[in-house]
């Protein structure tokens, strides 16, 4: 009964005794950091997703980039194809400029054109590298200005880059997905 005792009031204590040693190297009255630019925040979350697309697309194996686990979804590289498309939609209306290689029409390219895993990577790279440029290049100024979104309408261009985030975010999860049912270990899990 003391072996337990002793155990509980050890469990109980030791998150109290965490939180206190933490809070012994800061100051309670030192401010925090300031915040960094908007456009640097958002860079910072673009290229967070899209580095973690990347180490994806280069990572996982060639011979299953057409794998899907189901008939009616996308598979693994079309997945990133269709990740990194939509982000060149967008790219696209913010920056008003066509960046970018040429994919047809729309946001699904098909793997005729991108026929290899390097073709793939090369795509999801470039898609990173040329947002990434105009987030910098357009700055905190660039995010208040609109672009059009989808349908008839006008958004603020850091809605758009927040939707775009998101999207990719969305399309990660779907990949970590196949990685696990491959028994892999998506790259951002091995650390």
């Amino acid at each position: 009964m003391k072996a337990f005792s002793f155990a509980l009031l050890a469990v109980t204590l030791l998150p109290v005794a965490g939180t206190s040693l933490y809070g012994q190297g800061q100051s309670p009255n030192q401010a925090p950091r300031p915040a960094r630019s908007r456009s640097d925040e958002m860079l910072d979350r673009w290229n967070d997703i899209g580095n973690k697309l990347i180490a994806m697309a280069q990572d996982f194996p060639e011979d299953k980039y057409d794998f899907k686990l189901q008939k009616d979804q996308r598979t693994f590289a079309l997945n990133l194809l269709h990740a990194a498309a939509l982000d060149f939609v967008l790219i696209r209306r913010i920056s008003g400029s066509n960046l970018g290689p040429d994919f047809g029409e729309g946001d699904n390219p098909t793997r005729d054109a991108f026929k290899t895993k390097a073709d793939v990577v090369k795509f999801v790279q470039e898609a990173v590298a040329d947002g990434a440029q105009v987030i910098q290049q357009q700055g905190d100024a660039g995010l208040d200005n609109t672009s059009k979104f989808f349908g008839n309408r006008l958004a603020h261009n850091s809605s758009i880059w927040t939707f775009v985030i998101e999207h990719s975010g969305e399309h990660y999860g779907q990949l970590v997905v196949y990685y696990r049912a491959n028994n892999l270990v998506p790259p951002d899990s091995r650390r």
